[in-house]
């Protein structure tokens, strides 16, 4: 049985625990995200981040890796970006703004307000996914990937 192709490309939001998970062999989840991130790049999904999400990759990453990966890193986003496939988001007073209340609403939820960010430009610009290994994103209504 054949399946179906898709009509349209994803729009897929990228989480820094995906980031660290495709950059980083030995974390647990590295094979399924990297598997699912390059399948998608091969069908032309555009990708999103945000300024936020690339503060706590960039942390994590020098913590954990060094400056020369989180150099690797910076090098293959921009090529990314120069390719047209991936935007970065830059938090700006009006999403900051527009955060605020829903951050105090998930509140119980023990959302980040970075992860209160991505909810909001998820749903702004009408995203089909967040690419994550933070379950917390189902709690608030996102599809999430890889199924883990």
């Amino acid at each position: 049985m054949r399946s179906t192709p898709r009509l349209r490309h994803k729009r897929i939001f990228i989480d820094s625990s995906a980031w660290i998970a495709y950059m980083l062999k030995g974390e647990p989840n590295h094979q399924a995200v990297f598997d699912y991130l390059t399948g998608e790049i091969r069908l032309k999904s555009k990708l999103f981040t945000s300024d936020y999400v690339l503060d706590e990759t960039f942390t994590r990453l020098l913590n954990t890796q060094g400056i020369t990966t989180v150099k690797n890193f910076k090098t293959h986003l921009s090529l990314t970006e120069k390719q047209g496939q991936l935007l970065v988001f830059w938090t700006d007073e009006t999403l900051f703004t527009r955060s605020w209340p829903l951050f105090q609403k998930f509140a119980g939820h023990k959302l980040s307000f970075t992860d209160v960010t991505i909810f909001t430009l998820v749903k702004d610009f009408k995203l089909d996914e967040v690419l994550s290994l933070d379950q917390g994103f189902k709690k608030v209504g996102l599809t999430v990937r890889p199924l883990l």
